[in-house]
């Protein structure tokens, strides 16, 4: 029994052209001024705080160097979302080349999912922003 392997090949030689490809541009990215990468993950987390009162949970999100608009915060049902987009450290007054010794600022997509007690009442949820650090203050449902 003989098979032909001509089409298996050229499939082959599709995907290292493919891969290649995909390769000088990572390389040409990582090349550029401007390119960090901290990270292996499409997102990261924030750092937070969780804290409960009698009367409610407040959620602390450290996320300085954004702006309010950049934060997204919704509550669904028993989970809490912190999203966003938090961009890249700018060097103030960098001149010529730069090396990076020590990365530990994360930048770029964020998720951070908080699980909720089943007595906060979502609806009247408020998140501020100030400082660097967003407040989200979780009411409990009041029996009556």
């Amino acid at each position: 029994m003989q098979y032909d392997l001509l089409p298996r090949k050229d499939l082959f030689d599709k995907m290292a052209d493919e891969m290649g490809a995909i390769r000088d541009s990572i390389m040409e990215e990582m090349k550029s001024r401007n390119y960090f990468c901290s990270s292996g993950r499409d997102s990261w987390d924030p750092s937070l705080n969780l804290y409960e009162l009698d009367d409610r949970f407040i959620v602390c999100v450290d996320l300085a160097g954004m702006q309010r608009a950049q934060i997204n915060v919704q509550a669904e049902k028993d989970i809490l979302h912190i999203r966003g987009v938090r961009p890249k450290p700018e060097i103030p007054d960098a001149a010529g080349d730069v090396s990076v010794l020590v990365m530990e600022i994360d930048s770029g997509k964020f998720h951070r999912k908080v699980h909720l007690p089943d007595d906060v009442d979502i609806d009247a949820m408020e998140a501020t922003y100030r400082n660097g650090y967003v407040w989200i203050i979780l009411p409990r449902i009041v029996e009556r």
